[in-house]
């Protein structure tokens, strides 16, 4: 070899090896593609909405002279003709009634602390934890100004206190205590009367004691045409005049409904969808469906009227004309998808055809993403089982042709049509 062609093939090795470099220094500092991890992530459809109670209901009068006793407690089922209050001359017999009724309670609680079973169960170190719960919910309850759940929260708090005097045995029985009760009870019953009147329902429904003023206004018919405005105006304290001969109303059927203006841009809640409702103010938690989603007709083209039905009927659910309600749709857990990284491409994939029961390859187009694998660039399918604004949410799958937890999912440097650019 002369030396003319040594200092050629010197100059091929030198351009081969600097095109190496450069190729690999590009590669190293150069990356054209943006790349998102694909993580797991859960995510539901929650609104949160102003809800106003629509019922069948109708308003109870009482034309007569004295003082209402109340044979039920709001939201109680009452069956055609029974007795949904008593009528006293005075308020007397109301408060003997009522210390009655509060001896009875007392009794049965002192009855259930030193049941032989008790002793043996409740364990002092259990029974500390229910009384500091029952505490923080009572200063819970005060602030909130549910004076419903306080009561009911003190009860319990006297149940917890008595039963830990009772299992650490500072107090042997309640025996003296509950002969004393007895004697009291014994003599108010000695100056009990009978009302002068009562009340019946008359037919069978929920009873509530109290109207305000939009029985007549606001009823199944008129959910259907019920606008933004109206449903934005209805608030707890009516301004209208109510009549002063009601002594409280009954709802009719197990069914009532609730009407309120949602933001729903992706027209996600149908027709007919089973949900579930989360009001704060009780904590209670029911399942409903969607019975109805039209257009509010408003300056915000997202914004939807919804008139959902539920059958669930509680003391909680008639002490409020309107309060804010929480749809808790179904939770989606799968990898969460950036929407810029979504691929349509055309793909040929394997299709039954049921006229000649065959398998077949056919042309169509599929949604994925580009996945960088080190050097290597491929497309993966996605399974979309929620969507939001920013991202969708891809169910976890096993097959290797769908995206994959933690796979790099390119984000830019893919064009719309699905080539690398």
């Amino acid at each position: 070899m002369n030396t003319r062609t040594a200092k050629l093939l010197l100059a091929i090795l030198v351009l081969f090896l600097m095109l190496t470099v450069i190729n690999v220094v590009v590669h190293i500092f150069k990356n054209d593609y943006v790349t998102e991890t694909a993580v797991a992530v859960s995510a539901s459809n929650a609104v949160s909405f102003k809800g106003v109670y629509i019922r069948d209901e109708q308003p109870i009068e009482y034309k007569g002279k004295g003082v209402i006793s109340y044979a039920v407690d709001d939201g109680g089922r009452l069956s055609a003709g029974e007795i949904a209050a008593y009528v006293y001359n005075d308020e007397k017999q109301i408060n003997i009634n009522e210390k009655i009724a509060e001896i009875d309670a007392e009794i049965a609680v002192l009855n259930k602390i030193q049941n032989p079973g008790t002793q043996e169960v409740d364990q002092p170190a259990y029974l500390a934890g229910l009384i500091e719960n029952a505490y923080k919910n009572i200063i819970a309850y005060k602030e909130a100004g549910d004076l419903e759940k306080l009561r009911s929260e003190k009860e319990e708090l006297v149940i917890y206190l008595s039963t830990m005097q009772y299992v650490t045995q500072e107090i042997l029985n309640f025996s003296d205590k509950i002969a004393s009760l007895k004697t009291e009870r014994h003599n108010l019953e000695s100056q009990q009367v009978d009302p002068i009147d009562t009340i019946p329902v008359p037919n069978s429904a929920y009873f509530v004691s109290y109207t305000d003023g939009y029985e007549n206004i606001l009823n199944f018919s008129k959910a259907e045409t019920l606008t933004a405005n109206e449903i934005r105006s209805v608030t707890d304290l009516y301004t209208g005049k109510l009549n002063s001969n009601s002594i409280g109303k009954i709802i009719n059927g197990y069914t009532w409904k609730i009407a309120g203006v949602i933001e729903d841009p992706r027209d996600y809640f149908k027709d007919g969808k089973n949900i579930k409702l989360y009001f704060p103010s009780s904590g209670n938690t029911i399942d409903a469906v969607i019975e109805k989603v039209r257009p509010a007709e408003t300056d915000n083209p997202n914004e939807k009227i919804i008139i959902i039905e539920c059958s669930d009927m509680s003391y909680d659910f008639v002490q409020h004309r309107v309060e804010t309600i929480e749809i808790q749709d179904e939770e989606y857990k799968g990898i969460r998808i950036p929407r810029e990284a979504i691929i349509v491409k055309e793909m040929e994939i394997e299709k039954h055809n049921t006229e000649t029961d065959t398998t077949e390859l056919v042309k169509t187009g599929v949604r994925g993403v580009y996945i960088k694998q080190g050097e290597k660039v491929t497309f993966k399918l996605i399974d979309e089982i929620f969507q939001d604004e920013d991202y969708i949410v891809s169910r976890i799958r096993p097959e290797s042709k769908y995206v994959q937890l933690y796979d790099d999912t390119i984000v830019s440097g893919v064009s719309v049509g699905g080539e690398l650019e």
